[in-house]
């Protein structure tokens, strides 16, 4: 039974400085959301981010301010992480507990929302829209990040507008990038500016289901053991 929590490598064995051992965002969970359907899915989940050289899965599930509250998103996930927990081995990735956050208008002033920070951490997963943001969306933005108890990150960033992104990092909030964005031709050369300005501070699988598993993992952190400097010059 895995009961500790692995504390991410502080070393980062690339130029980077990002830890290739955590995985930052991912959908584990049985049953908490659409991530896993099962305790069988979660496991094999699990196994390929071992077989991956994953030393620890944050746990992400989705969390909507609309639909539910603080309290009861936190009763759920505890209770299908304790169905999980029991059937990890001790050589297994140790699993923190977080949470994707959707961002919603005036958010800031939700009861517990520092609850849903990574486990051990003031770090806030925020899911932004995928469409340009209007100023509504900025405004509670903002007040999220001059909050003291919480520090943001985003999650996905290669998802959204990149001029929203890049109003983002003129702001000094992290970014988590999604690993397969790293593995395509498409806009690859503006992600790795990211990642050589230091603006990208994780990366996530952000698995559903089994899905390619973790081979885009793989391919990415190959990229970024490689050598960014080399990589960047090709064309995409």
């Amino acid at each position: 039974m895995a009961t500790d929590i692995q504390t991410p490598n502080p070393v980062k064995n690339n130029k980077a400085g990002i830890d290739l051992t955590l995985d930052y965002h991912a959908h584990i969970l049985p049953g908490c959301d659409h991530g896993s359907n099962s305790l069988r899915t979660s496991l094999a989940q699990i196994a390929m981010a071992k077989a991956a050289g994953i030393r620890t899965i944050c746990a992400t599930p989705h969390f909507y301010p609309d639909r539910e509250s603080v309290g009861a998103f936190l009763a759920r996930r505890q209770e299908t992480y304790e169905l999980l927990l029991p059937e990890l081995d001790h050589d297994d990735p140790a699993v923190q507990l977080g949470a994707e956050v959707l961002i919603c208008e005036s958010m800031e002033r939700l009861k517990d929302l520092a609850l849903l920070c990574r486990q051990g951490t003031n770090e806030l997963l925020l899911e932004m829209p995928f469409y340009r943001w209007p100023d509504t969306i900025w405004d509670t933005m903002y007040q999220l990040h001059e909050m003291n108890e919480i520090s943001l990150v985003i999650a996905h960033a290669d998802r959204y507008p990149p001029e929203d992104i890049e109003q983002i990092i003129q702001e000094g909030i992290k970014l988590q990038l999604n690993a397969e964005c790293l593995t395509k031709p498409l806009r690859r050369k503006r992600y790795l500016r990211w990642i050589e300005a230091g603006c990208v501070q994780y990366l996530g699988s952000d698995i559903h289901q089994l899905g390619p598993g973790y081979r885009d993992w793989e391919k990415c952190t190959k990229l970024i053991q490689k050598g960014l400097g080399q990589e960047k010059n090709k064309r995409p």
